[in-house]
C-alpha cells in the first residue's frame, strides 16, 4: 500500500547557515559600497593648499576667471603670499612692517625662472592645468603679481596669469579652477560634455525639494522661529538677483552621472522679522540622491539690507557654475560667497563629491 506521506528534502544546517551568511555578506557589501552624501560644510575660507614646494616652485589649487586675453588664477592665502614675497622679492622682507612694505610697492611682480636657470632668483613655475565650463587644458604661468590689502594680511592677493599651451584647446573663459603641480605632466586637452539645463518643471521641483529640506534643517536649528510661506512663490532663476532667487545648474558628479546643484535664497515673515533663508543642496533628477552642500542658515532683512540673524552665519551663496575638474572626470562648483557682516565676497571652488573647498579667494571687501 503506497504511503500517503512524501519526504521533503531538507538542507543540512551547514548549508542553511552558508546561505544566511552569503545574504548577510551581500547586504553588508551593498551597504559598504553605497554612495553616501558627505557632511555639509558651513562656509568657504581662504586658507588653501597654495605653497612653495621644496624645489622653489609654486604649487597648489587656485580659483579664478578666464578672459579673452588671459586666465587669472587667484589666491588670498596670506601665509602663501608672504612666503612668496619673502622668498623672491628683494628688500620688502626687511621693512619694519611686512604688509606696509608690500602695500607701498603697489603691484609687486614676482620674477619667474626656467628650469635650466636654477641659479637665477625667481619662482620656478611648475606645470599647471585649468578647468572651465568648456573643458580643461594645460597652461603656462607667464606672470605672478602680488598686492597688499588695507588690513595687514587680509586683502592681500596673489595672481597667476596663465596662457594655454595648446592653440586648439578648450576656450578658458568665465569661471575656472586651476592646479599648479609638478606631477601633472603634459595632458591631452579635454572638452567638457555640456549638460542640458533642467526643464522648467524639473527646476520647480528641485526648488521645492530644496525648500522642504532647508525648512526642516532650519526648524531644528531655530525651533522658536515659525516662518510663513515664501513671500515670492516663484523665485527668479539664474539671474543676478540675490533675494527671492535661486541658482539651478546641472553638473557631472561622475563620468556618467549628472546631478543638479541648487542655491536658494527666499524671504519669509516670522513674527515681526523678515528673514532670508540661504543654503546650497544637490539632487539627482529622481530625488533618490539628496546632499546638503552648505548648511542652511537664516539672515535678517532690514529694508533692502541683509544682516545676520540670532546666531546664524552671515553668509549666502550665489552665481553657481559648473567647471570641469583639472584631473578627474567630474565637475567642481564655482560660486560666490557673500558675507553680509562686512560686505566681503569670496570666489570659491567646491568639489561636491566630498564637500571640500578646493580653492577660495577674497575678491571684494573692506580690506581690498
Amino acid at each position: 500500500m503506497p504511503s500517503r506521506f512524501r519526504m521533503t528534502p531538507v538542507l543540512p544546517l551547514s548549508a542553511l547557515a552558508l546561505l544566511g551568511a552569503c545574504a548577510a555578506t551581500q547586504r553588508f557589501l551593498t551597504e559598504v559600497f553605497r554612495e553616501r552624501a558627505p557632511a555639509p560644510i558651513d562656509r568657504m575660507v581662504t586658507a588653501s593648499d597654495a605653497r612653495i614646494d621644496s624645489l622653489g616652485r609654486v604649487a597648489g589649487s587656485f580659483v579664478g576667471e578666464g578672459t579673452e586675453r588671459a586666465v587669472h588664477l587667484v589666491s588670498s592665502d596670506s601665509i602663501f603670499i608672504r612666503s612668496l614675497v619673502e622668498a623672491y622679492v628683494p628688500n620688502i622682507r626687511r621693512t619694519a612692517d611686512f604688509w606696509s612694505g608690500v602695500r607701498a610697492r603697489g603691484v609687486v611682480r614676482v620674477p619667474l625662472r626656467e628650469a635650466e636657470d636654477a641659479a637665477d632668483a625667481g619662482v620656478l613655475a611648475a606645470p599647471a592645468r585649468v578647468g572651465s565650463p568648456t573643458g580643461r587644458s594645460d597652461v603656462l604661468v607667464t606672470a605672478i603679481t602680488v598686492r597688499a590689502g588695507r588690513c595687514g594680511g587680509r586683502g592681500a592677493r596673489a595672481e597667476l596669469i596663465v596662457e594655454p599651451l595648446d592653440r586648439d584647446a578648450p576656450v578658458l573663459t568665465g569661471p575656472v579652477v586651476g592646479s599648479v603641480d609638478e606631477t601633472l605632466g603634459r595632458g591631452i586637452p579635454l572638452w567638457r560634455t555640456p549638460l542640458p539645463a533642467p526643464s522648467r518643471a524639473l527646476t520647480q521641483e528641485l526648488i521645492s525639494r530644496t525648500r522642504r529640506v532647508m525648512d526642516s534643517v532650519l526648524a531644528d536649528a531655530w525651533p522658536a522661529v515659525h516662518p510663513g510661506a515664501p513671500i515670492v512663490a516663484d523665485p527668479e532663476v539664474n539671474t543676478l538677483a540675490d533675494v527671492d532667487a535661486a541658482d539651478v545648474i546641472a553638473y557631472h558628479a561622475a563620468d556618467t552621472t549628472a546631478r543638479y546643484a541648487v542655491s536658494l535664497r527666499e524671504r519669509r515673515v516670522a513674527g515681526t522679522d523678515t528673514l532670508l533663508s540661504a543654503g546650497v543642496l544637490s539632487w539627482s533628477e529622481d530625488g533618490s540622491w539628496q546632499q546638503v552642500i552648505f548648511q542652511p542658515t537664516w539672515l535678517r532683512m532690514r529694508g533692502s539690507s541683509i544682516r545676520p540673524f540670532a546666531g546664524g552665519r552671515p553668509l549666502f551663496w550665489r552665481r553657481l557654475s559648473a567647471v570641469t575638474d583639472f584631473s578627474f572626470e567630474r565637475d567642481n562648483l564655482w560660486m560666490e560667497q557673500v558675507n553680509v557682516s562686512d560686505g566681503s565676497v569670496i570666489w570659491g571652488i567646491v568639489q561636491p563629491a566630498d564637500n571640500v573647498v578646493v580653492a577660495a579667494a577674497e575678491m571684494d571687501g573692506p580690506c581690498q
